[in-house]
């Protein structure tokens, strides 16, 4: 049994090694011819059941192997991904946006965002990403080029070849792991044995799964290129300007402009008496405390200021002053 372990191991490992090698070569672009040779000492007559499995598994490894190399796919094929920038001036950008993605459309392609931006006078700026087949990108910069007058085009590409060819490869060695790791399993017949295989398979199987959704996302970046395109408003000169005519307005614009000021001031006269009562209520307490501390002793000073001068007027009209008395002596 402890054999068996072995054998299982290095089968494993010349799997592992093989697809190391396979992808050191794809990457390089070099075809090279690979070939292994196993040599023990042990007596392979005694030892012919327990080495069935292990020769079974080298054996579809080498076979996987070569597959995986005839699967490397054409290396002279570039992948290339293209992004083009614009900026446009046009009389109605709106109306020049629909027009460009109306024949995006027709070329096969889509828009992947857009924004419009009005004001009083219209649509005075407009935005989008449009993605075309790589081949239709011409015709669509042509399109965009004919909405009005261009301010700047820049066309970037981005050669992806050399990540997309080793991402590849190493995603036909993970597929040729994975066989290679079914037909072991196969053979396993301890559960200690299926286990370990069973771990390898998980791990190599998300190793596909990650393989496989980044090439797919390059494959569609290589096929579709992007168009981002950015249309101003044609700016209107003082000659232009003077020669427009006021707009005259409509009956129901102006029924709902006067609707909508009475409901404002409706509500700017709730809301100021709104203020006004929280005003009173967040300065109640404070006004309160300054009265009883400055107020009412100025109140209280004040009223026994007016006894004092009462009680001294009675004083002086109950006791007549002395030149009155001689005068009414004589």
């Amino acid at each position: 049994m402890k054999i068996r372990r072995t054998l299982i191991a290095l089968a494993l490992c010349a799997v592992m090694l093989s697809s190391i090698g396979c992808a050191a070569r794809s990457a390089a672009k070099e075809n090279v011819v690979y070939s292994e040779s196993v040599t023990s000492s042990y007596d392979y007559d005694a030892m012919a059941p327990e080495m069935a499995d292990s020769s079974f598994a080298l054996e579809a490894g080498s076979e996987a192997t070569q597959e995986t190399e005839s699967q490397t796919g054409d290396f002279d094929v570039r992948k290339i991904v293209y992004t083009a920038n614009m900026n446009v001036t046009a009389d109605d950008p709106a109306a020049a946006l629909e027009t460009l993605i109306a024949k995006a459309q027709s070329l096969g392609g889509y828009v992947s965002g857009s924004y419009t931006s009005t004001d009083d006078e219209g649509a005075n700026y407009a935005t989008a990403t449009i993605k075309v087949p790589a081949d239709q990108l011409d015709a669509l910069v042509s399109a965009a080029q004919a909405l009005g007058k261009v301010d700047d085009y820049r066309l970037s590409s981005d050669d992806i070849s050399l990540s997309y060819y080793d991402m590849q490869a190493r995603l036909n060695n993970a597929k040729a792991e994975e066989q290679q790791l079914l037909e072991i399993l196969a053979k396993c017949e301890t559960v200690e044995d299926i286990l370990a295989v069973r771990e390898s398979l998980t791990s190599v199987r998300s190793d596909i799964e990650s393989y496989t959704a980044q090439m797919n996302l390059w494959d569609n970046l290589v096929a579709y290129a992007t168009l981002s395109i950015n249309i101003d408003r044609t700016p209107k000169t003082v000659v232009e300007g003077e020669k427009e005519l006021i707009q005259l307005w409509k009956a129901s614009d102006v029924w709902d402009k006067m609707a909508r000021g009475f409901q404002n001031s409706a509500r700017f006269v709730i809301n100021a008496i709104g203020a006004i009562g929280i005003f009173l209520a967040v300065a109640a307490i404070p006004a309160g405390v300054l009265f009883l501390a400055i107020g009412l002793p100025i109140i209280v000073h004040k009223k026994n200021k007016k006894k004092r001068a009462a009680a001294l007027m009675a004083q002086q009209t109950a006791s007549p002053e002395p030149d009155d008395t001689v005068k009414m002596n004589e």
